[in-house]
């Protein structure tokens, strides 16, 4: 456990999952209220290196990530691939910063999954001419070994989104101090959503009366590929200075998809591959379910409402 004056210095409010479901717009809604202060970097990932098996950093490298914070309420990081290592990372996370209070944000697993490929190849990861199904079989073909190697991380598309596997461990270590949300709520009611959040959290609600909600690290695809590289590797390099200058980076981004940018259109996802990811979810999504009725969660999205058997 880190001492007290050392608990000042870190962390005491985390989103730990999931990624590509809002969770940079949730960081930036939330690293703007004036008793919430945000991590220099977005994703710290100072607890990453757990879930594959490697050592973390010395604990004055995640300090210097709110050296600037002062003596805001909340110190703020989001990492929404904590999730992924389960008891490992939850514990390990409860032994270093105690009564810290985690959120996480889930998604459909089939519309996280295609924002997931979307992204993936929008920022070269995944070549250009690969289809949907292509990719599915690509995430298939791995065994649970292949998939917990770092290399391979991004074929795990679709094992990302089995969020039982993960999410035991997180509701029995935090307990009160663990909140899930959902991507369908923040989108169909983002002021309510934050104002929910706002409530347990224990600020000021009414500072979202008023607020700006745009979307952060919204998918898109280009025009030119020459350019969107250059701009992805600007964005990459320069994360920390952008999450400090937000309105810069809004006049700097709508300029860039005027220029070179254009909404993700979906054409490569086919029916019937998206009829067989449905069904590979649902059981899936059942013990989800299980899980969070146990727990005491209610009013679940459309994915999860009508969840009751396996099919």
């Amino acid at each position: 456990m880190i001492l007290k004056e050392q608990s000042k210095k870190l962390p005491n409010l985390i989103i730990a999952g999931v990624n590509k479901a809002g969770s940079t717009s949730l960081f930036h809604y939330l690293s703007q209220h004036p008793e919430v202060c945000g991590s220099k970097d977005k994703e710290t990932c100072y607890f990453l290196p757990l879930l594959y098996n490697e050592t973390i950093s010395p604990i004055t490298n995640y300090e210097a990530q709110f050296s600037h914070c002062g003596k805001s309420a909340y110190r703020l990081e989001a990492t929404p691939a904590y999730i992924y290592g389960g008891e490992k990372i939850a514990s390990e996370i409860k032994k270093t910063l105690g009564n810290v209070k985690v959120i996480i944000i889930l998604k459909d697993p089939v519309e996280r999954l295609l924002s997931f490929y979307h992204r993936k190849k929008s920022t070269f990861q995944l070549p250009e001419e690969m289809s949907l199904r292509e990719y599915v079989k690509l995430c298939l073909d791995k065994n649970p070994a292949e998939l917990a190697l770092k290399e391979n991380q991004i074929y795990t598309g679709i094992a990302l989104g089995q969020y039982h596997e993960y999410l035991s461990p997180w509701v029995e270590l935090f307990g009160n101090n663990l909140k899930i949300v959902f991507f369908d709520d923040l989108k169909k009611d983002t002021p309510g959503f934050m104002k929910n959040l706002a409530g347990w959290l224990e600020i000021d609600p009414g500072f979202y009366n008023k607020f700006n909600f745009d979307i952060k690290n919204k998918s898109r695809q280009y025009k030119n590929k020459v350019i969107h590289k250059l701009a992805v590797s600007a964005n990459t390099t320069g994360q920390r200075f952008w999450r400090t200058n937000p309105a810069l980076k809004k006049i700097v981004l709508n300029t860039y998809y005027k220029f070179n940018g254009s909404p993700v259109t979906k054409t490569d996802s086919d029916k019937e591959t998206i009829a067989f990811l449905r069904n590979y979810f649902h059981s899936h999504n059942v013990r989800l379910h299980e899980i969070l009725s146990a727990h005491g969660y209610y009013g679940m999205p459309k994915w999860l409402e009508h969840v009751t058997e396996i099919a």
